[in-house]
This record gives structure tokens, C-alpha cells and sequence, in this order.
């Protein structure tokens, strides 16, 4: 009994074993399976976004459409022998014939595989140069040349991946105990194809390297014929240096120096630009850059003259002030100011006779020299013109201050008065030439009277007077200037104001002054 009882217990004890190794081992297949599954699925997202697959599956889908659309032309071509009896069928078959063509004509195409999915461009072909300017485009031909390459490198690299990846795929599945013909087919499909693109990509190496040779060989040429052609303008330039120095050493009048420098400088740049003509002769086209490029370096290095020329060109075509009209200059941000009447105006400048005016009085404190403009002036520096279309007159100010306590509207009225009897025949001049000048410019403002303006100074009341004047306002000024004072001072009861201190203590009071200027 005991035997028969250890037995049964030993027997229990082996089956739990047994059932507890099997499912140990079915978790451990499961974990398996699931990790191949993952697997897979990292290799379906890496390879879905490779172009050379998406164009294979395109093409498959090419394929696919293909035989339908063949098998729907059969069948059309069978029902259309009775089309009386299959309207409806035929009308359908028509619409889905329609729907492939067209997603047919969005995909594309290929005629088979390898010209669906290879694709390798010819490389453009070298050209010759015939000048070293034409080097920059050699070294971007090569450049061009060598990104092309890169490109198709890395499509033969994809290649690889993509095989690489079909492979795991392949072996991941047969350990799943799966199989599938149409990646077989594919796996064989893409080293095909990777045979034909490596046997492609060869060729275009040694085509390219054909290219580049010819191409380097044409830079070294131009490069050489370069370092000549600098050679030839460097001795040039050192023999006229040479004779310049020796006429410095040994000639005598410096006028004479000057006028020989100025020769040998045109007749060095002229044969400079022969000695280009001469190695460059044999391109028209190029000489015609090259006289290009002399020409804008002439046009740099002599800038000014040419812009004496267009301001001379502007001044005569434009007749904004003309010989005999009095202008006033502002140069170098208003430091200089010129004011006189224009004597000459020749190809490369302005000759101006300065004369004693406001401006000389105020700023300069020198009058009566001729003064010589550049022409260029009219382009970057405003010009006034006091004479333009026949205007002989401008407004003129004079302010004078009289103190609070000062009866201001009579001053006002002696003020005017004042200004009316000096500048009456101006006023009258001014409203012709007005008249004349509105037929060509939009003027608004035609009040030509004399006007008297009062406002708040620091140390009293400011009588501002305007009044129209010849452009020599210096004359009538002064005499406006005296009348006006002369006239203050006979009234009681308007004082002439200057800086006044007042000054309190305890004992007395007493008032120090300082003359206003």
C-alpha cells in the first residue's frame, strides 16, 4: 500500500513539473514572437520611407493596374460585339477603364522596372574658356560635377539599406516559420537592380573624371596666360615708373613735370589696355568685356570729372540758374556757405564772383573772391537761387525788441510804416514776376506786403518785421535798421530793449546793463 501510494505521489509530483515547464516555455515563445513582430514592424516603417521602394510599390500598383486594364479592354471588346444587350455593363466597364487610365497616367509610365526606378541624368559637358575670368565657372562646373555624383551615391547607398532591410525581413519571417514569394521575387528584383545602378554610376565616374581633366587642363592654360599677362603690365608699369622718376630727378620746371606726368600716366594705361587686346584678341566677345571692365575703370577712377560733365549736362538742359543769376551754395554739412553772382559756367565748373552780403556780414567776413564750383555740387548740396525766371527779390528780416512795458501796437505801426516806404517799389516788382512764375510752378501764397510779427522774447517783446528786397539786402537793411531806431526813440512810450540785470540791496537799488547783440 505504501508503495502504491509513493507511487501515485511521484507521479503527481512529474506532471506538475512537466505542465509548469510548458508554460515556462510558451511565455518565452510568445516574448519571442513578439519581439520579431516589433522587428518587423521597424523595418516596414524604415523601408516605407525610402524613395526606391515607394517608386517599386508604385510600380507594383503600375502592374496591378495594368492587367486590369487589360482585362476590362477584353472584355469590352467581347461585350460591344452584342452591346445591345450589355448597355449597362459596358457603361461601367467604361467608367472603371477611365478610373485606371487615370491613376495610371499619376503614377506613371515605365515600361519595366529598371526604367521606372533607375534613373541617372547625364552630366553636362565641359566647355572651353578663353579668358581667366571664366575660372570661377570651371571651379563651379566642378563643383556641379561632384554634387551630381554625391546625389547618385547615395541612391546606390539606399540600394543597400533597402536589400540589407528585405533580408531581415526575409530571415525574421522564417523564423515566424512564414513565408512570402513576392518579397523573394522583390529581394531578387532590387539586386538586379542594384547591379544595373552600380554598373550606371561606374560609367558616370569615369565620365566624370574625363571632365574634370579636360576642365583643369583648361584652368591651368588660362592661369598661365594670366601670370604672363600680369608679368607684361607690371614691367610696363615699372618702366614709365622708372622715366618718371628720372624727369623728377633731373628736370627743372615743375609745370613741365606735372604735364609729362599726366602723358606717361594716359600713355601707360593705353598700353596696358593694348597689351590685354593683344593676348585676348582672338575673342571678340571677350574683348568686348574687357573693354567693359576698362571702361568702369575709368569711370571709378576718373568719378568725379564725369559727374562735372552730367552736372554741367543738368545746370545748361534744366536752367535752374543760369550766368548772371546770384546763388548761394551750402557745402560740407553747412560749414561753408557761398553767395555771389555766376560769371562762367564751364564743362567741369561753376566760377562765382563773391560779393558783400548777409552772409559775408554774418559768417564769412570775406567778400569779392572768385570762387570755382565743381559742377557735382548740384546732385548732393542744395543750391539757392535768388534771380530764378527773372525774380530780382527775396524776404528779408529784421527783428528788433522792445522792453514789456513798451506800447507794442504802436510800435507795430511805426514798424510797418517803416518798411512800407523802403520796400514799396520791391512789392511791386515781386507781384509781376509772381504773375510769371505761377504760369510754371503751383504758388499759393501771392501776399507780397511787408509783415510784422510780434512775439515773447527772454527780455522783452520781439517786432519781427519782413519785407521784399533786392538780393544785395545789405543797403536797405541798414537803412530800415536806422529809420526803425530813429523812430523808437522818439516815442515816450517805447523803449528798446536789451539785457537788462536788476540788482536789490538793503541800502540802494541800481540797475547794470549789457548791450544785446
Amino acid at each position: 500500500m505504501k508503495k502504491i501510494i509513493f507511487f501515485f505521489f511521484s507521479f503527481f509530483l512529474f506532471a506538475s513539473d512537466i505542465n509548469n515547464s510548458l508554460e515556462f516555455n510558451k511565455s518565452e515563445i510568445n516574448k519571442t514572437i513578439e519581439l520579431l513582430n516589433s522587428k518587423l514592424d521597424l523595418i516596414e516603417k524604415r523601408i516605407s520611407k525610402m524613395d526606391f521602394y515607394i517608386k517599386y510599390k508604385q510600380y507594383q500598383q503600375l502592374e496591378i493596374l495594368n492587367k486590369k486594364l487589360t482585362e476590362i479592354n477584353r472584355k469590352l471588346k467581347i461585350l460591344k460585339k452584342h452591346k445591345y444587350y450589355y448597355k449597362d455593363k459596358i457603361s461601367k466597364l467604361e467608367l472603371q477603364k477611365t478610373a485606371y487610365e487615370q491613376q495610371i497616367q499619376i503614377i506613371g509610365n515605365g515600361k519595366n522596372i529598371f526604367d521606372s526606378i533607375i534613373s541617372i541624368d547625364k552630366l553636362p559637358k565641359p566647355f572651353n574658356i578663353t579668358n581667366p575670368f571664366e575660372i570661377f565657372s570651371l571651379i563651379n562646373y566642378q563643383n556641379k560635377i561632384q554634387l551630381i555624383l554625391n546625389k547618385y551615391e547615395k541612391e546606390y547607398s539606399e540600394i543597400n539599406e533597402i536589400i540589407k532591410l528585405l533580408k531581415e525581413k526575409k530571415e525574421i519571417l522564417s523564423k515566424l516559420g512564414q513565408k512570402d514569394k513576392s518579397l523573394d521575387e522583390t529581394i531578387q528584383n532590387f539586386s538586379l537592380i542594384k547591379d544595373i545602378y552600380n554598373s550606371k554610376l561606374k560609367q558616370l565616374k569615369s565620365q566624370a573624371a574625363i571632365y574634370i581633366e579636360q576642365v583643369k587642363e583648361e584652368e591651368n592654360i588660362q592661369i598661365r596666360k594670366l601670370i604672363t599677362l600680369l608679368v607684361t603690365i607690371f614691367i610696363s608699369i615699372l618702366f614709365f615708373t622708372i622715366i618718371k622718376l628720372a624727369l623728377r630727378k633731373y628736370a627743372r620746371n615743375i609745370d613741365n613735370i606735372y604735364l609729362i606726368n599726366k602723358i606717361l600716366n594716359i600713355l601707360n594705361f593705353t598700353i596696358a589696355i593694348l597689351i590685354v587686346m593683344f593676348f585676348y584678341i582672338d575673342n571678340a566677345t571677350y574683348l568686348i568685356t574687357i573693354l567693359g571692365f576698362a571702361s568702369a575703370g575709368i569711370a571709378i577712377a576718373m568719378k568725379d570729372w564725369f559727374m562735372n560733365i552730367f552736372g554741367w549736362f543738368v545746370i545748361i538742359t534744366t536752367g535752374n540758374f543760369k550766368v548772371g543769376d546770384r546763388i548761394k551754395i551750402v557745402l560740407q554739412n553747412g560749414n561753408i556757405e557761398i553767395v555771389g553772382d555766376v560769371i562762367d559756367i564751364t564743362i567741369s565748373r561753376i566760377v562765382i564772383h563773391e560779393d558783400v552780403t548777409l552772409t559775408s556780414y554774418i559768417k564769412n567776413r570775406r567778400a569779392g573772391r572768385i570762387i570755382f564750383v565743381p559742377n557735382n555740387v548740384v546732385f548732393t548740396n542744395p543750391i539757392f537761387n535768388y534771380t530764378h525766371s527773372g525774380l530780382k527779390t527775396v524776404w528779408d528780416g529784421i527783428d528788433i525788441v522792445i522792453t514789456f512795458d513798451s506800447n507794442y501796437k504802436k510800435a507795430e505801426y511805426i514798424a510797418k510804416e517803416v518798411v512800407k516806404k523802403y520796400s514799396k517799389g520791391y512789392t511791386d516788382i515781386t507781384r509781376i514776376q509772381l504773375n510769371r512764375l505761377r504760369a510754371n510752378y503751383n504758388i499759393k501764397n501771392t501776399n507780397i506786403e511787408p509783415r510784422i510779427f510780434t512775439f515773447i522774447g527772454e527780455y522783452g517783446i520781439v517786432i519781427s518785421c519782413w519785407y521784399l528786397n533786392s538780393y544785395a539786402t545789405l543797403n536797405l537793411r541798414s537803412k530800415i535798421s536806422a529809420d526803425l531806431i530813429e523812430a523808437f526813440n522818439k516815442e515816450e512810450d517805447i523803449k528798446i530793449a536789451y539785457n537788462t540785470i536788476h540788482i536789490k540791496s538793503d541800502n540802494e537799488e541800481f540797475t547794470k546793463t549789457k548791450t544785446f547783440i
